[in-house]
């Protein structure tokens, strides 16, 4: 079967808060990217340079109640985001390995129009330490 795909701008904001201090770290990228839609499934490609480190490809799967992101290059990693419910995974990097823990507890997506739009709050404990709440916004539409 054949599947169309669409080039795409995407706008990826995360913001990260530190429940104990109460402080929190904003960052917001943008990327060219290709969009395929897969019967309920939407699916995000595009790549991340990191200066220090060279190129990451990122596969982002958009499914009702489930958001998988996978990236492999110099950053190797298979987060799965499911609702209500905790996952585990490994992330891969040039300085070692972090086990993260992510809790999901809320996943919207926006899909009947451009920009479709994609909001995730969740938990993550990163090596068995301190727990923060992150949300995830990521938007992108039509070039």
């Amino acid at each position: 079967m054949q599947h169309n795909s669409e080039h795409v701008t995407i706008t990826l904001k995360t913001v990260i808060y530190d429940v104990d201090s109460g402080e929190q770290e904003a960052q917001e990228q943008s990327f060219t990217g290709e969009w395929t839609k897969k019967g309920s499934i939407d699916v995000l490609k595009y790549e991340e340079v990191n200066e220090e480190a060279g190129t990451i490809q990122n596969m982002i799967m958009i499914r009702p109640e489930r958001v998988s992101i996978k990236r492999t290059g110099v950053i190797q990693m298979n987060q799965q985001f499911q609702l209500g419910q905790k996952t585990e995974n490994i992330y891969q990097h040039m300085h070692g390995n972090i086990h993260m823990e992510t809790f999901t507890e809320s996943i919207s997506f926006t899909e009947d129009a451009m920009p479709r739009v994609l909001d995730m709050n969740y938990t993550m404990k990163l090596n068995e330490q301190l727990e923060r709440k992150h949300q995830l916004k990521l938007q992108f539409s039509a070039k």
